[in-house]
């Protein structure tokens, strides 16, 4: 496992795709992608698309290792969700809020990776974080 300060450092990093004429076909129940780190080329990683009936849309990034894989930030529309219901003193302030937060199916969330906890168990409202495009409402929107 990593301390929060490695995460962050692998979540910072730029990724290019290994074979950047993938296609991403969305009718596939789960596409995975595979990174690489022009900046610091001994980590490798993952980028899972998956598109279901009851999850429209989850994005994952995955730190592999050694033929295991960690999970650093994960983006969920449509999925439901309840946050561990006590913070230990290395989950960050701006996580820590969210302590025993559930959320609903109507709530895009991000899951971000915290030292000491299964991976990808906390998360923060979608809204509350810089990514993007903040809400899936039907699949058509999926090309944003």
């Amino acid at each position: 496992m990593f301390t929060n300060k490695e995460a962050k450092y692998l979540l910072n990093l730029n990724k290019l795709l290994n074979n950047p004429e993938q296609i991403v076909d969305l009718k596939d129940k789960k596409n995975r992608l595979e990174l690489f780190s022009p900046e610091d080329n001994d980590y490798k990683f993952w980028l899972e698309i998956t598109s279901n009936k009851k999850i429209i849309l989850k994005t994952s990034l995955h730190h592999l290792e050694s033929n295991s894989f960690i999970g650093l930030l994960r983006i969920d529309f449509k999925g439901r969700h309840i946050n561990p219901p006590i913070a230990d003193k290395n989950v960050p302030l701006e996580i820590g809020k969210y302590v025993g937060k559930r959320f609903e199916i109507d709530e895009p969330h991000m899951h971000i990776y915290v030292e000491g906890y299964k991976p990808l168990v906390w998360a923060i409202p979608l809204s509350k974080t810089d990514f993007g495009l903040k809400e899936i409402k039907e699949y058509g929107d999926l090309s944003e």
